[in-house]
């Protein structure tokens, strides 16, 4: 069985030279936010520059891709299939299948809002548009917030239909 680290969720490193040990840390964090990245793969290299040095570390997202990930986890995942976290995850696959109107819409972006107040407390939502479309059964949900201790604005665009949540 291979071994797996996962020392890149402690600190940051470089590889400067092929000597240089996976689990050596450098002195200074450059990333506020770190995270395992969603479809656990491994990272094949590590460091900068002409000396990189293979790894056998789970890759990991930093900062922004990583509260990207984190909010895309979040509506994906429905309450039950987390094991240690059986509460975790929006549900939003209930308005799939209701009537789409302006009252569900509104339902919809309450129970964005307040997942992402109850499971991501690094960002700050801004604003929660949710747009129905009744002709085509779907909604398109505009959610805009900042990253908090990094200051970055960003937006995501989401498409709720019967096939599921996809960004757009």
């Amino acid at each position: 069985m291979a071994t797996i680290y996962i020392d890149n969720l402690i600190k940051p490193r470089q590889v400067n030279s092929p000597t240089t040990v996976p689990s050596t840390p450098v002195a200074a964090n450059q990333y506020v936010y770190c995270d395992l990245h969603l479809d656990l793969s491994i990272q094949n290299n590590i460091g900068n520059g002409l000396n990189t040095q293979s790894s056998n570390d789970i890759s990991v997202d930093y900062d922004y891709h990583a509260i990207k990930n984190s909010l895309t986890n979040i509506f994906t995942t429905r309450p039950g299939q987390k094991i240690l976290n059986p509460a975790f995850g929006a549900n939003l696959e209930q308005f799939l299948f209701d009537r789409v109107d302006n009252i569900r819409g509104k339902i919809l972006g309450n129970t964005i809002l307040q997942n992402i107040n109850t499971y991501e407390p690094r960002v700050n939502v801004q604003n929660v548009q949710v747009q129905p479309v009744p002709d085509k059964q779907l909604y398109y949900v505009l959610l805009v917030y900042q990253i908090l201790n990094i200051g970055v604005v960003d937006k995501l665009q989401l498409t709720f239909n019967s096939t599921g949540v996809s960004k757009s």
